[in-house]
């Protein structure tokens, strides 16, 4: 099996800056990142490496083969290319029937951010990702005031990432609740609505967020494992399941067997 080479922490820096300057990501000479920014007044601004890699390193050394991310970014540049090494590395070992291998899902509620991050995409890396734009509401579930996007289509992802959506985007009131002035919490549910239909072994990672890590956990309902690290101000959870039947089976069989092959390559060690 020939695997693509986790990218050193240097390596990876110099690949990101590509996305600073990107021409267009539809190849037709349309603005770069810089230019969309700068047409609605906004200042470009830079990525935070240390998260980015992490999250890098996460879906290589997992061997993901999707991710689901809610708020786009640059962890979209970061999961893509992630993505698309993993793809090269497995190449004819990966033959499950799967509904969406080697993709990435953006959810975000503004057209204007999801514009900024596919123009950082290069041509590439384009056809990998998912972009959907919704607007996310406020609903009660089980007694709590939280926010749900909208319309998302099917996805099986291996790893989730909870970065979106910010309070002030959220619409709608419930007794004169708005999102903005519950004391400025995130506390999306997305989750919880598609946990009944994640596959064993799936990841779910959140940026800070950490009150809305303690209500995910407090209400789903499968066996997950949970670690918060402060210092990374992160929160990860593991679906500890077995499979569900022979192509969950076989889908965890080839992602342990490149996952080990990773490993050995250069990179961190992350769990």
């Amino acid at each position: 099996m020939d695997i693509t080479p986790i990218l050193t922490l240097k390596e990876f820096q110099d690949f990101l800056g590509t996305g600073l300057s990107a021409p267009s990501h539809d190849g037709s000479g349309g603005a770069s990142p810089k230019g969309l920014l700068e047409a609605q007044g906004e200042e470009p601004y830079d990525f935070e490496l240390d998260d980015l890699y992490y999250l890098y390193c996460l879906t290589r050394q997992n061997a993901a083969v999707s991710v689901l991310e809610f708020g786009s970014g640059w962890s979209t540049l970061a999961f893509a290319k992630a993505i698309d090494e993993n793809r090269r590395s497995m190449a004819d070992a990966y033959n499950v029937r799967h509904p969406n291998p080697f993709k990435v899902m953006s959810v975000d509620a503004s057209e204007h951010w999801m514009d900024v991050t596919l123009s950082r995409l290069p041509s590439e890396l384009r056809g990998l990702v998912i972009p959907q734009v919704t607007t996310p509401r406020l609903i009660e579930l089980r007694g709590s005031y939280v926010s749900v996007y909208g319309e998302i289509p099917p996805f099986t992802p291996d790893i989730i990432y909870l970065d979106g959506p910010d309070p002030e985007q959220v619409a709608g009131s419930i007794d004169g609740f708005v999102s903005l002035e519950l004391h400025g919490l995130p506390m999306s549910a997305d989750v919880l609505r598609i946990e009944p239909h994640l596959w064993p072994w799936t990841m779910i990672v959140t940026d800070g967020r950490t009150a809305n890590a303690r209500f995910l956990q407090a209400n789903m309902q499968r066996n997950w494992q949970y670690l918060h690290d402060p210092f990374g101000d992160r929160t990860i959870f593991r679906l500890e399941e077995t499979p569900f039947g022979p192509v969950t089976e076989e889908h965890l069989t080839t992602r342990l067997k490149v996952a080990r092959c990773v490993s050995q390559k250069e990179g961190p060690v992350l769990q």
